[in-house]
């Protein structure tokens, strides 16, 4: 059973004749509620939506799935989302400058610190932190970093 907010961004979607760009739809999201774009990715995981990559980008064309579709959104997602991509594989350019970022500081910085100095640079850091703590990276408190956490850069 889909919660309030994917409900209202199924309708908001419906109401935009399937298909909205993130910003426009983040912007009618954000008066409702935050977290918009992970919401996204849980719809996009249960064949709802469909976007180019993990989570939406800014300028992301968000579009409702038909019915007959979903089977085939549903393996799509689960294709991008295949454990191999949480391997230690080369690191994006957001985890280097993150872990720049911790080195310089001596090894620890609070998650707000990382997000004012690098949002302008990159999207999704906060789920770029998520992975890069599944990778073994990092290491802070809890499933999600929010603005009190510290993020420690792990050793090896």
């Amino acid at each position: 059973m889909p919660s309030k907010e994917e409900e209202f961004i199924l309708k908001t979607l419906a109401d935009g004749k399937g298909e909205m760009g993130f910003k426009e739809l983040n912007e009618k999201c954000s008066s409702h509620f935050e977290g918009c774009r992970i919401i996204l990715k849980k719809l996009k995981e249960q064949g709802l939506v469909m976007f180019d990559g993990v989570v939406p980008a800014f300028g992301a064309k968000i579009k409702l799935v038909k019915q007959e579709d979903r089977e085939l959104a549903i393996k799509r997602s689960q294709e991008e989302n295949a454990p191999s991509s949480m391997s230690r594989g080369p690191p994006t350019d957001a985890t280097l400058a993150i872990l720049k970022m911790l080195k310089d500081k001596g090894g620890s910085a609070k998650y707000k610190e990382i997000i004012d100095a690098l949002s302008e640079h990159f999207e999704g850091l906060r789920l770029v932190l998520k992975k890069m703590k599944a990778q073994n990276r990092i290491d802070y408190e809890g499933d999600l970093p929010n603005p009190p956490t510290v993020i420690k850069l792990k050793e090896g």
